[in-house]
């Protein structure tokens, strides 16, 4: 919890007291004498309003929206979300709440608005091989480095764990595990506050329709504050086959295979150039295990185009293995080619049917500076019927859907007005592609949107979706940065 009289000892600033509505403008304790304004209710945290904080939290990891919000939000308490939000709908100020910025078109952003800063929220509460009861500013890789030493894990996790539990529930979180579906399908409990400022509990069996419209909601209908989310048993060890692939068609084949059988427990492609030309899809093939059971490679990697000895593997600890993006991302963010750098990233899920023909003429079309030095291409199968979520919107299909991801990263950090134009319209000119072919998007990555393109998006669950947001955020204050309503 962060005290108000940390933050102005800390800072040397004036104590924030109100907003004027007639100058929209905050009115800090030096300016309260010559202005009137509605008053700041009491808060466990802060509020600031220092070019500093606000600068922060106007940029996200796409570094290509900049809105700049009027005021930030360390909530010290739930209640303090809560009462922010029904000071700020009485005003009219929008709200957003943010992770850890890790969209990439201002997703977590608002301008002239209140950003909440959930990373204060961060207490893991309690766990068992019943679920973990979390903040929803915990990190996915806090959690499972705490439930681990006790021999549990959470049963999807995204590639880079660095990332707040709230966040992804907001979103879906996709994980290389193919079968379990996405963490939203793993969320048994949540803590809501709405746009009206009401904190809620919701699940399945409890304000039902609220929980439905939290998870992968994107935040139009309330601020999740606090989850109750699903654990299993943590393996051991994670031995990963890899194989390089120049065709397309021999790479699809293959993976079919693997997919059809199931008995890896990840199966995904990491492409990237190929320094003859062209692009190289790795079929990367995981398999858990115990240290007295290796896998048997000869007989997972069968009837396979290739031999398996043509398969390379490395074994490693299943923390390590999990935690490995994580790993990644600390060395580039070492090198300078992280942070400020531009990341106009592409993300669509594509039906089975049209994935191959679509993901091999896109990759055929790309170029090295379509991905940069430091980003790489990803497809993720996932198992359709294991994706349950009604506002997770991901295309009709039969046994499986594709997120097929172009993490593209400018080679040097600052602005780049070409290159960035350049990739938003490549972004879109791909997207276009996609949805002809039945494809949706999923919403982390940069892809100017408009609200024709989220109606089409949510479909026959947009009336719903429409309903739900009026009646949970009847001033429309929440989340405006995906621009849906």
């Amino acid at each position: 919890m962060i005290a108000r009289r940390h933050f102005v000892a800390g800072l040397g600033a004036a104590v924030v007291l109100g907003f004027s509505p007639t100058k929209r403008t905050w009115i800090s304790s030096a300016e309260a004498a010559s202005s009137p304004f509605d008053h700041v209710p009491h808060l466990d945290g802060v509020l600031l309003t220092d070019p500093t904080s606000l600068a922060a939290d106007a940029v996200d990891v796409g570094n290509i929206v900049h809105n700049t919000p009027m005021a930030v939000l360390r909530p010290g308490s739930v209640e303090d979300i809560a009462k922010m939000i029904r000071f700020s709908r009485r005003l009219g100020i929008k709200v957003a709440a943010r992770g850890q910025g890790h969209t990439t078109m201002g997703q977590s952003q608002v301008l002239g608005g209140l950003v909440i800063e959930m990373s204060t929220l961060n207490k893991i509460h309690s766990f068992s091989a019943q679920g973990a009861d979390v903040d929803a500013g915990v990190q996915w890789k806090d959690l499972l480095q705490t439930t681990i030493p006790q021999g549990l894990v959470p049963p999807v996790l995204t590639g880079f764990t660095a990332l707040s539990i709230g966040g992804t529930l907001s979103v879906g979180g996709i994980s290389s595990t193919n079968g379990l579906g996405a963490q939203v399908d793993h969320a048994r409990e949540l803590e809501v506050v709405t746009g009206t400022g009401e904190i809620k509990r919701c699940s399945a069996f409890h304000n039902s329709d609220l929980f439905e419209a939290a998870l992968a909601g994107l935040g139009q209908c309330g601020i999740i504050t606090r989850a109750t989310v699903d654990l299993m048993p943590a393996p051991s060890m994670a031995r990963v086959f890899a194989i390089n692939y120049t065709d397309g068609a021999q790479f699809f084949a293959d993976l079919r295979i693997l997919l059809d059988r199931g008995e890896f427990n990840d199966v995904f492609n990491l492409g990237g150039p190929n320094p003859s030309g062209g692009f190289v899809y790795q079929l990367n093939a995981v398999k858990f295990f115990e240290p007295s059971s290796p896998p048997d490679g000869n007989q997972l990697l069968r009837g396979l185009s290739v031999s398996p000895s043509a398969a390379s593997f490395q074994d490693a600890p299943y923390e390590a293995y999990v935690l490995r993006v994580d790993a990644v991302i600390d060395i580039f963010k070492q090198l300078g080619l992280w942070d400020g750098v531009l990341h106009p990233w592409f993300d669509a899920f594509l039906p089975n049917r049209t994935v191959e023909p679509y993901v091999t003429e896109v990759t055929a079309s790309l170029t090295p500076d379509d991905v940069g030095q430091t980003g790489f291409l990803l497809l993720f199968p996932q198992k359709r019927s294991r994706l349950t979520r009604k506002f997770f919107r991901v295309p009709e299909s039969d046994d499986w859907v594709f997120l097929f991801d172009i993490l593209t990263a400018a080679n040097v950090p600052g602005p780049n007005p070409a290159f960035q134009a350049q990739m938003l319209a490549r972004n879109r000119t791909l997207f276009d592609k996609a949805r002809r072919l039945g494809g949706t998007r999923y919403p982390i990555g940069s892809i100017e949107f408009s609200k024709l393109d989220w109606v089409l998006q949510y479909g026959e669950s947009f009336p719903e979706f429409a309903a739900l947001k009026a009646r949970f955020d009847p001033d429309n204050i929440l989340t405006p940065g995906p621009g849906i309503f």
